[in-house]
């Protein structure tokens, strides 16, 4: 045992130098095979502490974060492993805020940068209401088949939650109703969903409740509807022409066919009838434009008569600085007019206005009074017929004659 001291404890500063180096070479060696990196790293975003009856607008999914530590930890990091976090604790109201994004690093490890460091986030209320459920229906019954009225819904009103800019974008609740090959009447619960104006299903909105009871009837053959005849019509009359009235013949025709069709037509349309052009009375017999699974009653005429009345369109015009002269001046006397040129509006068919100029009208002044040195008088204007006049700007003229 003394053996072993005296060898210890002989040369012990160099074995203390030595053991100094030796565990600086081996950090030196550890710290190469392992050092410390930093990385970029996207990482999820979540929200906490949101109050009750509040909903964030929009919210991103992801935060750029930098991150320092040993090589060996950072290299096997994933984005699942860290957490963007936005604490909503201190928001009461609705409104506009700028909030920190925090992140917590995992061990042996630092948060260098987040990138954003901060966010804005628009809060808004959580509104509630009521709405009609709808529905859209997918094939039709078994041949012969049809719905004798609108599907049932048990409940027929759900109430529908979330953020107020959610709810504006909901055009309907939806409940798609499969009819293809029904042969009987139907009980079924099925799922309703919120669609925009599109049909796109709209998410971020709770319904309470989801799933609606739906019943469906059917019948041995198809209900009947009256519907109003509209005339189709394309192209557009010749240049000066307006279609005046449309009459058809018969005004109202009677249809049958599978309910899931004919419930949703208001009228039925003719094949297209051309006009392009057009300057008289047009009549024509054309067929109804019928969807497949409708047809006409019994022995109801399948053309229709259609007649397009056409009118010359009355236009007016405006022609500037016309002279204006005397008329019934004695001749001697002389006199002078003030102002000396008016402007004309006149109205008439489309093809007489377009023709007219300013020559084919005559602006003149008559009076009786030739003795009186100045005077007021109206102006009057003589026009080719079929042309009417609307006014002369000014009406008045005044008249100085000189003796």
């Amino acid at each position: 045992m003394k053996e072993l001291k005296n060898w210890f404890l002989k040369n012990i500063d160099i074995k203390l130098i030595s053991l100094f180096l030796a565990i600086i070479l081996w950090l030196y060696i550890a710290g190469g095979e392992n050092p410390t990196v930093e990385n970029f790293i996207d990482v999820p975003l979540a929200q906490t502490n949101l109050g009750e009856g509040l909903a964030i607008k929009e919210f991103p999914t992801n935060v750029s974060v930098g991150i320092k530590g040993p090589k060996n930890i950072i290299n096997n990091l994933s984005s699942h492993q860290i957490n963007g976090i936005v604490n909503f604790s201190e928001i009461s109201k609705e409104g506009l805020y700028k909030l920190k994004i925090e992140v917590a690093p995992p061990k042996k490890t630092q948060i260098t940068r987040i990138i954003p460091s901060e966010i804005k986030i628009e809060i808004e209320k959580v509104l509630n209401k009521e709405v009609e459920v709808e529905y859209s229906l997918i094939g039709i019954p078994e041949k012969g088949y049809s719905l004798t009225d609108e599907p049932q819904f048990n409940p027929s009103r759900v109430k529908i939650i979330g953020a107020q800019s959610v709810l504006e974008n909901i055009k309907q609740i939806i409940c798609t109703i499969d009819i293809s090959g029904l042969k009987e009447n139907l009980s079924r619960k099925i799922k309703v969903k919120a669609v925009d104006v599109n049909g796109n299903e709209i998410k971020g909105v709770k319904i309470e409740p989801d799933i609606v009871e739906v019943l469906i009837s059917l019948n041995r053959g198809y209900p009947e509807k009256q519907l109003s005849v509209k005339p189709k019509i394309i192209g557009k009359p010749a240049p000066g022409y307006y279609i005046s009235e449309i009459l058809s013949s018969p005004n109202e025709i009677n249809i049958f066919g599978n309910y899931s069709k004919i419930s949703n037509i208001e009228f039925l349309e003719t094949i297209p009838i051309d006009v392009n052009g057009i300057t008289k009375t047009l009549s024509v017999k054309v067929p109804p434009a019928l969807e497949e699974g409708l047809n006409i009653v019994g022995d109801e005429v399948e053309l229709i008569e259609v007649t397009i009345q056409v009118k010359e369109a009355i236009i007016q015009k405006i022609l500037k600085n016309i002279s204006v002269v005397p008329q019934n001046l004695s001749p001697f006397v002389s006199c002078e007019i003030e102002p000396e040129v008016v402007d004309i509006t006149v109205e008439g068919k489309n093809i007489l206005i377009n023709k007219l100029e300013a020559e084919d009208l005559k602006a003149f002044v008559k009076f009786t009074d030739n003795f009186k040195v100045e005077q007021k008088v109206k102006v009057q204007v003589d026009l080719p017929e079929g042309i009417s006049l609307i006014k002369a700007e000014p009406e008045e003229v005044t008249v100085l004659i000189n003796k």
